[in-house]
């Protein structure tokens, strides 16, 4: 996933075609205390609500729990939505799953804890895990030691292969799921640009202040040769105690941005910087040029780093790499990057002419290479020693006249 700042709201058409925004099942669980009430062939009840062993399945403030007792073998509870397909009669798609989460009553790490499932040709309501075969994607939701925290995790492998930092509180969970064949762009919780790759999920968390924080970049899809985003499945591992409510599950099909593929990226000079410059103070290019599949041309973002073990105290030369970040409806499908060289050397170029005569033309005394420090000081003195600049800004430079101007 790549995120960007987002000028538009443009909704552009896709190579799959995209479709507008369709909401397949809303569930708020307002409308009773009776959990049994959500069970039915109603769009946005469950076809199974179901628990064995020492777990068991609630209703308590508006919200559906999950009460996990512990246990082994046959104590599991599920939850399951096959009947009224999403995406019906269709394959492919691209499926947002977002809902309020909140965990309690856990005491131990869980590296495999309550997994939900999209996929398709499931079958049945037994409190039992799906089979990965008819899986497309997994999110799960694996409590800490922690009261009330839990890991995000996705990808193949119980427990999820690609884990997130703990979370802790009431979060909403928002889950964006490709199958569409094609890397698309969507708008992000955050206000942002994103993109997501074909067979990938990206999955965000908001916090109850509002803050949206991209928990899961691009987990792989669980089975990526499944066609079909249309049922949902929630169970879990037997072996753990936690308790997690469920609250406002949405499932709606999405619009998409069609992304332009960049095919090249212009070069990076070899550039040179002052011994002790840091690694983020080096003169390189926050942005450089590219061109797409098209052949219209943009310009992309580029972060930097090392090949070479950088050593600022260290005279030479050393290679450094730059990944490159696309700008807005663009992605980088290739992982296209440029590789240039910084010299460090000893000396540090000062300018010992100037005239401030106002023409615009090197009117002020400035050093460009203090730029390079963190935290640099210019001051000039007199002749009788008195002090007639002063300044910490190194784009701030000195124009000939005293503090008293």
């Amino acid at each position: 996933m790549k995120r960007y700042l987002l000028l538009c709201s443009v909704f552009l058409s896709g190579v799959w075609g995209v479709k507008a925004q369709t909401v397949y099942f809303s569930q708020d669980f307002n409308s009773s205390t009776d959990y049994t009430t959500y069970i039915g062939s109603g769009t946005n009840q469950f076809d199974g609500l179901m628990f064995n062993g020492t777990n068991s399945i609630n209703t308590l403030n508006n919200k559906l729990q999950i009460i996990k007792n512990g246990g082994t073998g046959t104590n599991r509870a599920s939850v399951t939505k096959t009947d009224h397909p999403f995406n019906p009669g269709g394959t492919g798609g691209f499926l947002k799953v977002s809902m309020e989460i909140t965990v309690s009553n856990n005491t131990t790490n869980i590296s495999n804890g309550f997994r939900f499932s999209i996929g398709a040709n499931m079958s049945g309501t037994a409190p039992a895990a799906p089979a990965d075969g008819n899986v497309h994607s997994d999110l799960y939701v694996n409590p800490t030691a922690t009261p009330g925290a839990f890991i995000l995790a996705g990808g193949a492998g119980a427990g999820g292969a690609v884990k997130s930092s703990a979370f802790s509180g009431t979060q909403k969970i928002v889950w964006y799921i490709n199958n569409t064949g094609v890397p698309v762009g969507y708008n992000a919780p955050d206000g942002t640009q994103a993109s997501v790759l074909n067979d990938y999920a990206d999955i965000w968390a908001i916090d109850e202040s509002g803050k949206a924080v991209l928990a899961i970049d691009d987990a792989p899809a669980t089975t990526p040769t499944l066609a079909g985003l249309q049922q949902l499945k929630i169970s879990n591992n037997p072996n753990f105690v936690a308790t997690l409510d469920i609250d406002d599950i949405v499932i709606s099909e999405e619009p998409t941005i069609e992304l332009k593929t960049i095919t090249s990226v212009a070069d990076v000079s070899p550039v040179t910087a002052p011994v002790k410059t840091i690694f983020s103070l080096l003169p390189l290019p926050a942005q450089i040029g590219v061109t797409y599949e098209d052949g219209t041309t943009g310009v992309a973002t580029v972060r930097w780093s090392a090949v070479t073990t950088y050593n600022p105290y260290k005279l030479g030369e050393y290679t450094v790499l730059g990944a490159i970040v696309p700008g807005s409806g663009a992605i980088n499908l290739n992982n296209l990057s440029v590789i240039t060289t910084v010299t460090l050397r000893d000396n540090i170029n000062i300018v010992n002419t100037f005239s401030p005569n106002g023409d615009g033309k090197n009117d002020t005394w400035i050093i460009p290479d203090l730029q390079r420090y963190v935290h640099p000081t210019v001051e000039v003195y007199a002749r009788d020693g008195k002090r007639l600049f002063y300044s910490t800004d190194p784009n701030v430079g000195w124009d000939g006249r005293n503090q008293s101007g």
